[in-house]
């Protein structure tokens, strides 16, 4: 697919991994204040989607770092 190594693909995907789950859980914890005063089921299954859904695009991520190693 590209000619990049193996190291320097993981070395991109650890710091798109580290910046990108601080972002979003900051973002997560942002739309949470919203929420304050709501009902506690609303704000368990908004907490409850956020955390799921960010296995998405992280498993994308390793994925495409993990076929650095397949050739």
């Amino acid at each position: 697919m590209s000619n990049e190594r193996p190291a320097a693909r993981s070395l991109i995907g650890m710091f798109i991994l580290i910046f990108g789950l601080a972002s979003y859980a900051f973002l997560a914890a942002m739309g949470g204040d919203l929420l304050i005063g709501t009902p506690m089921a609303i704000q368990f299954i908004y907490y409850l989607v956020m955390g799921i859904i960010w296995i998405l695009p992280v498993g994308k991520l390793l994925r495409w770092m993990a076929d650095a190693y397949k050739k």
